[in-house]
């Protein structure tokens, strides 16, 4: 980072550029182009941040997201633009931030999304109170085990809103263990994969994750691509059928899920610990709370990104396995450390 005081340049555009390209190429393009060829339904939800760097970096990964959607195979969720934890700031910075999303969607596909999925899969009472005054149909929770419901289900929230709930079993059956050859159902097919939604009970199977899984987490060596490819072999043959989220709203519901602590899909204890459980974090976030009247909004709201957050975790062995993965600083100090240098800058700074 440039010397404090100086310069205002806070981030890391060269590391930004290389990771996105590098993505691009391995996942976003080719995994798209599979779903298109083989008439896979899938629904996503991009940041505006996201969308940003593809236009500035690999245009042609937008260019491939707006034929798939245009061949009516995919459904856009809205988000909050800069993937933040603006719930817990402050009510209308967060309705801010999806009221940008949502613009910055409908110039780039063209699309206006009719449901929602918050940062990182977190959700409360509150959240979707919140996003279902904004008149969104559904919004997306993580079927923690917590909730003692089955996920293959529509159920309503307190506030009416639809809830989908992830499996996520099945999910991290792909995202985590694909590859995993200690893993005692290696190797995963298609075919196996298939036998295994057909029995699981329920109206439907919500497999939500990482889009990187296919062809970056999970690289084209494992033949992830292969699976990707085959499944919709094995689901017809099984006589199951990929759904987009707004086609879910049409199955029954099946009662009211009341979630007053939030929850996430990160991490063990599926709560908000990735970003604020330990001191470091909660000063990091503390101090971009206190700068919401910052004349900057815009630099203050690239700030507010999660990840920021998450690469301070020091959380349980296992779940820092999966920080230490995504964590371009190596380190949780470090990463609070230039965090913390950024932010005195940032407040010290006549904007």
């Amino acid at each position: 980072m440039p010397e404090i005081g100086n310069e205002h340049d806070y981030f890391w555009d060269s590391k930004n550029m290389e990771i996105f390209k590098r993505i691009s190429e391995n996942s976003y393009i080719p995994a798209t182009k599979i779903l298109l060829e083989n008439e896979i339904k899938a629904t996503f939800s991009f940041s505006g941040t996201m969308i940003e760097q593809a236009n500035e970096y690999c245009p042609e990964v937008i260019d491939v997201f707006r034929e798939y959607f245009k061949s009516g195979l995919g459904e856009i969720l809205d988000e909050t633009y800069y993937h933040s934890l603006a719930f817990l700031l402050d009510k209308d910075e967060f309705i801010n931030q999806i009221n940008e999303h949502k613009n910055m969607v409908k110039r780039t596909f063209g699309i206006v999304p009719k449901n929602f999925r918050n940062t990182e899969l977190i959700y409360s009472n509150y959240i979707g109170d919140i996003v279902s005054s904004l008149g969104y149909g559904t919004i997306l929770a993580e079927g923690t085990d917590k909730l003692g419901k089955s996920p293959n289900f529509l159920y309503k929230a307190e506030s009416g809103i639809n809830l989908l709930l992830r499996n996520y079993r099945l999910s991290d059956d792909i995202s985590f263990r694909f590859s995993n050859q200690s893993w005692n159902e290696f190797p995963l097919a298609a075919d196996k994969y298939a036998n295994w939604i057909k029995q699981t009970p329920g109206d439907f199977i919500n497999i939500f994750m990482d889009y990187e899984t296919f062809g970056e987490h999970q690289s084209k060596e494992t033949g992830i691509f292969e699976f990707l490819k085959y499944l919709p072999v094995e689901f017809s043959k099984n006589n199951i059928n990929f759904l987009n989220v707004n086609e879910a709203n049409n199955f029954e519901g099946h009662g009211k899920i009341s979630v007053k602590d939030p929850i996430s899909w990160a991490d063990t204890n599926r709560d908000l610990s990735p970003w604020l459980g330990n001191p470091m974090q909660r000063e990091a976030f503390g101090k971009i709370r206190s700068m919401k009247d910052n004349k900057n909004k815009k630099l203050w709201r690239y700030l507010q990104a999660s990840d920021h957050l998450y690469y301070m975790s020091t959380g349980d062995q296992s779940d820092q396995e999966v920080h230490e993965y995504f964590n371009p600083y190596k380190s949780p100090y470090n990463a609070f450390l230039y965090f913390m240098n950024i932010i005195n800058d940032f407040e010290s700074t006549q904007w």
